[in-house]
Order: structure tokens, then sequence, then C-alpha cells
């Protein structure tokens, strides 16, 4: 699979006959402590509450204004550890989440609605831009 993003000002897109801009409203990146024992928590992922923090402060929204959450699941856990690292789950309660349908394609919170990066082969260097991909269609 292929992913390619093409951006355009929004008056050169509406020119064009495309009525479906899509506007990318936040975002936010961040670091960790890359050694697991080294951090204060191990099974909280800091990057993940920092940045996500930075995408609703860049977006001028809170929480409860998101209902599609792109993550970096590389690993089965890390679905679980993102969703409570970035508040969207209770610590420990990320499972809970899923497997009360929450992130279900109907669901109050979305996220790996095409499989996630194992789906795709994980496209280390391409994700951000399948997942932007993605959420447009």
């Amino acid at each position: 699979a292929a992913a390619i993003v093409l951006t355009a000002s929004r008056d050169v897109a509406r020119r064009k006959g495309n009525n479906s801009v899509v506007r990318l409203a936040g975002s936010g990146a961040a670091t960790d402590i890359l050694c697991v024992m080294d951090r204060p928590e191990p099974l909280h992922l800091s990057a993940v509450e920092k940045s996500t923090r930075q995408a609703l402060a860049h977006a001028r929204i809170d929480m409860s204004a998101v209902d599609l959450f792109e993550l970096h699941d590389a690993y089965s856990i890390m679905a679980c550890l993102c969703l409570e690292s970035a508040g969207f789950a209770l610590p420990g309660q990320g499972t809970h989440f899923a497997n009360d349908g929450h992130l279900a394609l109907n669901g109050i919170l979305p996220i790996a609605t095409f499989g996630g990066l194992k789906a795709r082969g994980h496209p280390v260097g391409a994700t951000g831009v399948y997942q932007a991909a993605e959420v447009f269609l």
C-alpha cells in the first residue's frame, strides 16, 4: 500500500473542483526516555501525554471534541498505553474502554480504522502520511 499527502492552499483546492478539503486542526510531537526501566512510570508514555496536550492546544479544542484518535500501535499494548497516557482512558482501563466498543468505527473514539500499523506492514517512516490519508478516506 502507498499513501501520499499533497497540500495546497484552500483557494487552490477549491478551484480544482475538490469539495473534500481536509484541515489538519492540530498536531504535537514529544520524546521520552528511551530505556523503559529508566522511566519514573514504565507504563505511562509521557511523550503521548505531552503531544496530545500540544495537539489539543494547537487545535484550540478539548478532549471532548476528538472523534478519531490515530496512534502509533507498533505493539499490541501500545494502543492501550496510548489511550491511557493521552487521557482517553484511565490508567489500567484501556482494555475495558476497547471491550466496551468505544474504539469501533461507530464508537466514541475510533482508532486504527484500517487495522493499525501491523495491517499495513508497519511503514515506520510513512506512518504519519498513511494516517493522514486514512483519516481522509
